[in-house]
């Protein structure tokens, strides 16, 4: 019981023993956590319990953490935390409103945005910034960031207009002249055009169409143009005018098919081709073809198209064209050495890059007419063994023709006080003919050249072929002459001749080429480059099947003539051969008279009906002078 009685009284004294203020803090607040109200914090008031508290209430408690303190012992009762949350208030620049005529858009200038925030106070509220704005309403964000990384933002909108006020721009020809032989006039097109500046391409409207008929004389055509925002354009004007001439050109016949021929030179052959004939309608053969490249010139390797033309009296110009192709088919010439003996350098054999292999490897060469540096190859091996090898060498040039020889190589067994050895046979060829040329005759060809300079020179052979056939060339002179005269050939027929040199061992030159065609003249009186007096007497050669031909004349050379200066004097349709021409006369409405002077005439024959208006090839041109 005793116990009892002490264990009670301890208790009581106890709860006696606790102090006022304990009973006081636990009505103190707990920690808490206050948004910033300032660049101070912010101010709390709390219930302090009737204890001294510190900070006391209704302090300013800075941002961060604050401990208090309200028993005096330097240990906080509860924490005040303060924090800064909340973003800066961003205002933008007013609306931005501006025009443009550029449907890109534009680029817009405006001011940055300004900021305020409770505790950093004034900021800097940059805003973004495109280099350009489109067409239509674009938003714009300026925004701000405090020092707690608070981000705040406001928005904008900067509104670009597009507008119009400018007109389109009218595009039209120059002035445009045509002819034609129909009195009514004749459809003529043209294009105009205009272009804005937001519309682009647009139509332009022409008081007169393209395609139009437009009669003889002037007529002023006037183009205007409106965009869709109404936009007038300023009109312009051209004027198409209308001649009623002789419009038609010159029609080619006789034109050449498509001309083959085989390469002599890096530089190409000389090709001759006959000029295909033009004739006009109302004065029937034009004298005056010009064609180029000219026929006998050279023409280089691959297609060249040649382009002719003839300009009748009015000025109207027809135009042909033919193909002319240039081929390298001929191979190289190859030279390889003779057949050689060498003796080993040890028992075995040689290598290929000792003294005697290597001399008579680089003793093989290859030439080519057209090729200046053929590609020469060769099986031999990196060692000669004991005994013969054959080797073959081959040239190719740029064409690809390929030529291969072989030549032998005995490697004798190593003896090592060698024996001096025969010298191989001789592969080194002759040069070339010089100076070749081909003089061409009635039914004739002479050709003439220089013998080559090499010592061992033993003939030449001359092949000839017809350049526009196919068959093998054929052997026409061998021997040590420098001329030879051909009397197998036709007239009008273009010939190739190939002059090879040989010499006594038969080794043979690439060889050099020369054409020619031979002709034989069918104009007989008056005869090139005579001279006449008071009348004159033509005569030339009939073509079969003819029913009348076509003399004409004119005055002046055939270098006037070839530059458009010549008058023409003549025009006739005799039915014979033969036509004669009085001291005075009167051609298209003119009077003449065989005055002084240089004078060229030309005859074609006629084909079918003087009305068809169809001729043959030229029979003959040439030059005489009156001197009575």
């Amino acid at each position: 019981m005793r116990i009892l009685r002490l264990l009670l009284f301890v208790a009581a004294l106890a709860c006696v023993a606790v102090p006022l203020s304990s009973a006081r803090t636990r009505d103190l607040p707990g920690d808490v956590t206050l948004e910033a109200q300032g660049p101070g914090g912010t101010q709390y008031d709390y219930d302090n319990g009737g204890l001294d508290c510190v900070p006391e209430p209704n302090s300013v408690f800075p941002i961060g953490q604050t401990g208090v303190d309200c028993n005096a012992d330097g240990t906080p009762e509860f924490t005040v935390t303060v924090v800064d949350t909340t973003p800066p208030v961003v205002t933008p620049p007013t609306d931005v409103a501006v025009e443009t005529q550029d449907p890109a858009g534009r680029s817009v200038p405006y001011s940055d945005g300004t900021a305020q925030d409770i505790v950093d106070g004034a900021l800097a509220a940059p805003c973004d910034r495109p280099a350009s704005f489109p067409v239509g309403q674009t938003t714009v964000t300026c925004s701000a960031t405090d020092s707690h990384t608070n981000l705040g933002s406001a928005t904008f909108t900067v509104t670009v207009t597009l507008v119009d006020n400018t007109p389109p721009v009218v595009t039209v020809p120059s002035d445009i002249s045509v002819d034609t032989e129909n009195p009514a006039g004749t459809q003529v097109s043209f294009d105009a055009s205009a272009n804005d500046n937001l519309d682009g391409a647009i139509a332009a409207n022409c008081d007169h169409a393209s395609g139009a008929t437009f009669p003889i004389g002037p007529t002023v055509v006037t183009c205007g143009a409106q965009d869709s925002h109404g936009n007038p354009a300023t009109s312009k004007q051209f004027t198409i005018t209308v001649n009623l001439v002789d419009h038609t050109a010159p029609v080619f016949s006789n034109i050449p098919a498509a001309i083959r021929r085989e390469a002599d030179s890096a530089a190409g052959p000389i090709v001759n081709h006959v000029k295909p004939l033009a004739v006009d309608g109302l004065a029937g053969p034009i004298p005056v073809v010009n064609c180029a490249p000219a026929s006998a010139t050279r023409f280089p390797l691959g297609a060249t198209t040649v382009n002719c033309d003839a300009t009748d009296a009015h000025g109207n110009v027809g135009q042909a064209s033919f193909t002319v192709t240039i081929v390298d088919t001929t191979p190289p010439v190859l030279i390889v050495p003779g057949d050689t003996a060498v003796y080993a350098v040890t028992e075995a054999g040689a290598p290929a890059s000792s003294k005697g292999i290597a001399a008579f490897l680089n003793t093989a060469s290859a030439r080519d007419s057209v090729d200046p540096a053929p590609r020469l190859t060769n099986t031999a091996p990196s060692f000669f063994a004991v005994g013969t090898t054959t080797v073959l060498w081959d040239a190719v040039d740029a064409s690809g023709n390929h030529t291969t020889e072989t030549a032998t190589l005995t490697v004798l067994p190593f003896t090592g006080t060698p024996q001096e050895l025969p010298p191989p046979p001789d592969r080194i060829p002759p040069d070339d003919v010089g100076s070749l040329a081909a003089a061409p005759g009635a039914n004739s060809v002479r050709l003439n050249w220089t013998r080559p300079k090499a010592a061992d020179f033993d003939h030449v052979v001359v092949t000839r072929s017809a350049t526009d056939s196919s068959a093998e060339p054929q052997v026409v002179y061998q021997g040590a002459a420098t001329s030879f005269a051909d009397t197998s050939v036709q007239n009008g027929v273009e010939y190739r001749y190939v002059v090879v040199a040989y010499d006594h061992a038969g080794n043979r030159s690439v060889g050099v080429a020369v054409v020619a065609v031979p002709q034989t003249s069918s104009l007989l009186s008056p005869k090139g480059g005579g001279h006449v007096k008071k009348s004159v007497t033509f005569r030339w050669r009939g073509v079969t099947g003819t029913k009348y031909y076509n003399l004409q004349l004119f005055r002046g050379g055939e270098r006037v003539l070839a530059a458009g200066t010549a008058v023409k004097v003549l025009s006739a349709w005799p039915v014979r051969t033969t036509f004669v021409l009085k001291r005075r006369w009167k051609y298209a409405g003119k009077r003449y008279t065989l005055a002084r002077g240089l004078y060229t005439w030309y005859v074609w024959p006629g084909i079918g009906l003087r009305s068809a208006g169809e001729y043959g090839p030229l029979i003959g041109s040439s030059t005489f002078q009156v001197v009575g």
